[in-house]
């Protein structure tokens, strides 16, 4: 709508973040494929790097950095057709099909950054999997740290009468928290003395949500905390006694390994995230997403059963194994080694 910006002299902005960051911008971003077009000035900034990580929730936007010259280490989450999956069904009409072209589109970019990436870091076996099958041989592992000092479990140990509690984009429709909201209450019409519901993290609770909680009669036991800060989520983790998530679909969860981390037992659809993190029936519960099964009900009955379970040991064990594979020790070690063997012509090995 501001035709004057298609043809900026320069895409490089001022960060209010200090010399240290520069801010690259793109233009014609309204076609998606656009904002992963590699730009003149940003790849003769790049050449001067020995070395390119990109970070990125779909490995789309390494094709940004193709031209520099220089390795390239790719760190991604996810694909972007599985991201977008429950979007699409929930769009109608001209914008589904402007959504799908894009995606369509994007998928072809992906295909190109990834054989232009020279290592790739993935979140999950799942998406192991299926870069590999691509024929690539440069892929393996790679989780984001958590730090286990900040994240700890409560002195008192675990509370089974804290509140449950989520934490995630809260206007987010893939994170599913109408599931949530429908399985809490199952939970309270089975038991009216089940501890409340906080529904933490960043964005406002949309309107339909705020709706539903009225319908269900919710509004004395659901909390929601908006925009919440940073500093405040270890005490929220710690005062809970089950940690919820109902996503669609999840790359990893870094909310869950923080709640590991605060020694609480997780309750959690089945995604190719959780299936990496949470061990069912050992830190937690895994509730399968098939077609017909009614997941809210599945994930209310497995609350019930962590709370009036072992949802102390559970909580402990949670902790043991975001110490030994998800802290941040650990974390830092596989993106050191993996950079030391991209500029040493290494091939990281497959784990």
């Amino acid at each position: 709508m501001a035709p004057r910006s298609w043809r900026l002299p320069t895409l490089r902005h001022h960060s209010e973040l200090g010399d240290h960051v520069t801010k690259w911008g793109a233009n014609a971003v309204e076609l998606e494929v656009m904002r992963y077009r590699p730009r003149h000035e940003l790849t003769q900034a790049l050449r001067n790097y020995d070395i390119v990580q990109v970070v990125s929730g779909s490995p789309a936007l390494a094709w940004v950095a193709k031209d520099a010259g220089v390795p390239i280490v790719l760190w991604m989450a996810s694909m972007v057709e599985w991201e977008r999956r429950q979007r699409l069904i929930e769009q109608s009409g001209p914008l589904r099909l402007w959504q799908h072209a894009m995606t369509m589109l994007t998928s072809r970019v992906e295909c190109h950054a990834l054989r232009a990436a020279d290592a790739i870091l993935v979140l999950n076996s799942t998406l192991l999997q299926h870069v590999s099958a691509g024929g690539n041989r440069r892929v393996a592992t790679a989780f984001p740290g958590v730090d286990t000092v900040v994240f700890h479990p409560a002195e008192a140990g675990w509370r089974r009468d804290g509140h449950m509690l989520s934490v995630c984009r809260l206007n987010d429709p893939r994170k599913g928290l109408e599931r949530i909201i429908r399985a809490y209450a199952h939970i309270v019409d089975a038991d009216n003395s089940s501890p409340s519901l906080v529904l933490a993290g960043w964005g406002e609770l949309p309107d339909a949500l705020v709706r539903l909680v009225g319908r269900l009669k919710l509004e004395s036991k659901v909390t929601v905390c908006p925009n919440v800060d940073p500093g405040r989520l270890p005490e929220l983790y710690r005062d809970a006694s089950v940690y919820l998530q109902a996503s669609h679909e999840e790359g990893l969860g870094v909310s869950v390994l923080e709640a590991m981390a605060c020694g609480i037992p997780v309750v959690s659809t089945e995604s190719a995230g959780t299936k990496e993190t949470v061990i069912d029936g050992v830190t937690g519960r895994l509730v399968q997403q098939r077609a017909g099964l009614d997941v809210a009900r599945l994930v209310a009955d497995k609350v019930i059963d962590v709370l009036h379970g072992d949802g102390g040991a559970m909580g402990a064990r949670a902790r043991e194994r975001c110490l030994s594979k998800f802290s941040s020790d650990v974390a830092i070690r596989r993106f050191t080694k993996t950079y030391n063997d991209v500029l040493t012509q290494s091939v990281p090995e497959s784990v």
